[in-house]
């Protein structure tokens, strides 16, 4: 099986860790970017120019199984199943755009079409239900002058990672969706993940349209449950003695409903659940259903920004000295990772920065390097160090154990921790 050669075109932050993964495990692997000077870093160094734990020794320990390629030609005459993982962007709809998906269609099928062999499209990119045998597999068709099936296999393969732990999830999987066009090429798919997986993951090969919805669907049934622990919380808060930590531990205990994504804390964020939610909400609405309960799954998600904003202002209101030092721990929508985008944590730092009861604000987050606006400080003590108020927006381990550094911050000063 490791004798084929796989393509990853687009080495974003999940295509270049699927590309070290797969070289690491010994495939022979293209990476095929757009972007010139990206691909010539890569080339000289070795390195990815963004943070993902173990990604920079991966990749060195993989350098002589993996090459880094600009020319589309070279990456479409040498490999045999080609990984599309590039960005599709929300719509004004909600829905996801092919557009990337069909640019790189236009790139290699002049290139496809003269093949005589069988080849594998594996788009990896979400999309949304029915893209690929309403919109993409009768392009490649089209493109090609060949018929799926016959002269090569579609496959729809999502992955459910996590940016900050994408190489742990990727090799470490509870599941492996193949949504196959052809047994012939399931069995490849399914092959190559046998030979990289550490663990023996679940594999669930089904029809396309079925993966496209389960892909959706796994993510918003997260959600849900993120969102009725945020909810629980916020009922709790009202009932003397009540804990909504102690009461999600116990009920995520049932297996019917279990630990993961059920313990109270701040809304959802990142670059996946809100708009798989968005556009989930799009696709019951094209086949003229109301998603009511996902609908409430992203209200009340809304609804803690207000929340954490009026409880930490409330704080700052009741606190002496009337004009406090807070410190804010984290910015990122997650620990272990720099991104800020659809970041509750960043959010909340902006309207905690225009109260005007401030003798001073602080903020520290261990990888967003930009100051945004906020007097960043270079250590969690330095943060922390004689502060009247101090909240951990971010569940870091280092600052989730406030023995540590509790005793650094003004004796009568107040933690208000929403993960615990």
């Amino acid at each position: 099986m490791k004798d084929i050669t796989l393509a990853i075109i687009g080495l974003g932050k999940l295509g270049l860790c699927t590309a070290a993964c797969f070289a690491h495990a010994g495939y022979r692997v293209i990476g095929f970017d757009i972007k010139k000077h990206y691909i010539e870093l890569l080339k000289k160094t070795y390195k990815a120019p963004f943070f993902e734990p173990n990604l920079n020794d991966l990749l060195q320990e993989a350098k002589s199984n993996l090459l880094f390629c600009n020319d589309i030609k070279e990456v479409a005459t040498r490999a045999s199943v080609f990984f599309i993982i590039v960005p599709t962007p929300s719509k004004d709809d909600g829905s996801f755009s092919n557009k990337y998906i069909t640019d790189v269609f236009r790139l290699l099928t002049p290139i496809l079409k003269d093949r005589k062999d069988f080849f594998i499209i594996n788009v990896v990119s979400t999309v949304m239900p029915t893209s690929g045998e309403s919109q993409l597999i009768p392009m490649l068709e089209d493109m090609t002058y060949k018929k799926v099936k016959k002269d090569f296999g579609y496959i729809y393969n999502p992955e459910f990672i996590a940016i900050g732990s994408v190489i742990k999830d990727f090799l470490n999987p509870d599941l492996v969706l193949i949504g196959e066009s052809d047994k012939r090429s399931g069995d490849v798919i399914e092959g190559i993940y046998k030979q990289v997986c550490k663990n023996t993951p679940y594999i669930a090969r089904t029809s396309i349209i079925n993966a496209e919805a389960a892909k959706l669907c796994i993510n918003c049934f997260c959600t849900m449950k993120i969102s009725f622990a945020n909810f629980l919380a916020e009922l709790l808060d009202n009932v003397p003695g009540a804990s909504a930590k102690e009461v999600t531990s116990i009920i995520g205990k049932d297996t019917r409903i279990g630990e993961k994504y059920i313990s109270p804390g701040l809304g959802f964020g990142g670059p996946c659940f809100p708009r798989d939610n968005e556009a989930f909400i799009r696709f019951a609405n094209n086949y003229g259903k109301d998603a009511k309960l996902q609908k409430s799954v992203v209200e009340i998600n809304n609804s803690q920004l207000h929340r954490a904003v009026e409880k930490i202002n409330r704080e700052i209101k009741n606190i002496n000295p009337k004009r406090p030092v807070v410190a804010l721990l984290g910015l990122a929508y997650k620990p272990f990772t720099y991104l800020t985008e659809r970041s509750q944590q960043f959010e909340i730092a902006k309207n905690i920065l225009t109260n005007d009861h401030l003798k001073e604000l602080r903020v520290f987050d261990p990888y967003v390097k930009e100051d945004y606006g906020f007097n960043k400080s270079k250590t969690l003590e330095e943060c922390v160090e004689n502060a009247d108020v101090v909240v951990i927006l971010t569940p870091y381990p280092e600052f989730l154990d406030i023995h540590a550094w509790q005793h650094l911050m003004n004796s009568k000063g107040k933690i208000i921790n929403f993960w615990g």
